[in-house]
């Protein structure tokens, strides 16, 4: 089941306090996406084969799409073949680059930042030039660009505030070695890209194997590129070692090329953003991976081991500690989804009189907000006859409310408002008769700050009797839950264990 858990703040923006964050909706883009895994529960893997490990040591096949080529300076990855549909940058030495408005480039038509992205709609087979596809501000625009500056990268994830458009980053050179040296869980800061699923699996591998996370990614210092190593199971179940090589030109944000779009913080460890850059690759874009996955393949697809499953309602309180100590103890990565959404308490929020009702949608805490298509308005006085529900689905900001007593009715999810017009003879006695209920999403336990719909890694066992998990937005960490706060909130929990031998040189 898809999850989506907004992170509370603007990307370049530091949060102290619970008290200081603003709404996760009022984000320029909404990020977090989690899937509590619903993956039959598998045995762990065994060990890699003698010649996996002789191909990760150099003999292995790299995957890229275009095909790449060879490179012996820190430039960003250029394609030696590029067609319609290819994604990337245009990257070149200054801080713009040209777009023309013919193949032979001959009359400049726009200036775009360096590190712009782009789609490739054509290729001037005379020329070799690039017809390119690019944002500008609300708009897309085209241009012909010389293949030289163009820039193999995943494309962005599709930016909510602008339908149609991917989201307004740029890609921007992270310079130094950004290999892991240490890898810890907390090193993992999740950005502007639903994919907490995967931020959560590399923070539940790092704190139980530190030295898979070092084994799988390899820092070529001549090129400027990591190569980094997934894992794919084939027919029969075997693990398949798969190479994914990316520069370290990374998304930032818009007026600080310091400052990673999607996983990572400024100053901060940035292997988890190579690593998820790469995974992107990998799977076809960052708008491939935003959209939700599973924590126990990724964990698998990281440590070529398969993940274990358990859910939390076939578990009893007393065995919830004695799980999680036993799985640290044999040194499992643990990953635990909590609850998709939560019910509302019933409320009356109608005001008015005659056949036009206004009401105000409250919340328990300022990130919640109501589930899309989950509204339910009934009138316990019984002269309203039958229900009211909402036509929204994922994403909406406003829906349509419909039942048999209404001419018309909308509500708008972001400003938390509905309006009821009710047909001659069928509105309720008393506006304050008419009851609401829905899901909602957000802070499920304000108290614990745990957040719904959301991915987390495990850490440890708190005097024995609590447990303490780690978000992966790097903020909003949760305070120690008890056995019977893990059973009512949490849906999913996965385990992974690197084999022996799979994750030393």
């Amino acid at each position: 089941m898809l999850q989506h858990a907004p992170r509370p703040t603007r990307r370049g923006q530091k949060v102290p306090t619970e008290q200081a964050a603003p709404r996760p909706d009022e984000q320029a883009r909404r990020g977090n996406a989690a899937l509590a895994d619903k993956q039959p529960a598998a045995e762990a893997g065994s060990a890699l084969a003698d010649n996996e490990i002789s191909a990760w040591m150099g003999e292995g096949e790299a995957i890229s799409s275009p095909q790449l080529a060879s490179t012996d300076t820190t430039q960003p990855i250029r394609a030696t073949s590029v067609r319609a549909g290819n994604w990337g940058a245009l990257i070149g030495k200054a801080d713009k680059v040209a777009i023309f408005g013919e193949a032979g480039l001959k009359s400049e038509s726009l200036k775009v930042a360096d590190g712009t992205p782009c789609e490739v709609k054509r290729r001037d087979e005379k020329t070799g030039n690039l017809l390119v596809e690019v944002r500008v501000g609300k708009e897309k625009k085209q241009g012909w660009t010389s293949a030289a500056i163009f820039s193999v990268q995943p494309d962005l994830n599709v930016d909510d505030e602008a339908p149609g458009q991917r989201d307004e980053y740029i890609y921007a050179e992270q310079k130094g070695d950004h290999s892991p040296v240490d890898p810890k869980g907390k090193d993992t800061a999740q950005g502007a890209l639903g994919d907490c699923y995967a931020i959560a699996a590399m923070a539940a591998i790092a704190n139980a194997s530190p030295n898979s996370i070092k084994d799988a990614i390899k820092y070529n210092k001549a090129a400027g590129t990591y190569t980094v190593r997934f894992f794919e199971e084939s027919y029969g179940g075997a693990s398949k070692p798969v190479y994914i090589t990316v520069d370290s030109f990374l998304p930032t944000v818009a007026g600080n090329r310091n400052d990673p779009a999607y996983a990572g913080e400024p100053g901060g460890k940035l292997w988890p953003a190579i690593m998820e850059k790469a995974y992107a690759q990998w799977k076809g874009g960052y708008d491939a991976i935003g959209g939700g996955g599973y924590g126990a393949q990724t964990m698998a697809e990281i440590t070529g081991a398969r993940s274990q499953e358990k859910s939390p309602s076939s578990m009893k309180v007393d065995e919830v500690i004695p799980y999680f100590e036993a799985a640290k103890k044999e040194g499992r990565a643990i990953y635990a989804a909590v609850e998709d959404s939560r019910q509302s308490e019933v409320q009356t929020p109608f005001r008015g009189t005659g056949n036009k009702l206004t009401g105000t949608i409250t919340h328990t805490h300022r990130w919640n907000h109501v589930v899309p298509g989950t509204m339910r308005i009934t009138d316990k006085a019984a002269k309203m006859t039958g229900s009211i529900t909402d036509t929204g689905r994922e994403g909406d900001q406003a829906a349509k409310l419909v039942g048999r007593p209404l001419s018309a009715g909308t509500v708008d999810y972001k400003k938390n408002t509905a309006e009821l017009n009710f047909k001659d003879g069928a509105a309720p006695g008393k506006a304050e008769d008419l009851e609401l209920a829905f899901m909602y999403q957000g802070a499920v336990n304000a108290e614990k700050l745990l957040v719904a719909n959301h991915a987390y890694a495990f850490e440890g066992v708190v005097n024995g009797k609590e447990l303490q998990f780690y978000n992966p937005w790097g903020t909003w960490q949760p305070k120690p839950i008890t056995p019977q706060e893990f059973l009512k909130h949490f849906t999913n929990i996965s385990t992974n264990k690197a084999p022996a031998g799979a994750t030393t040189r």
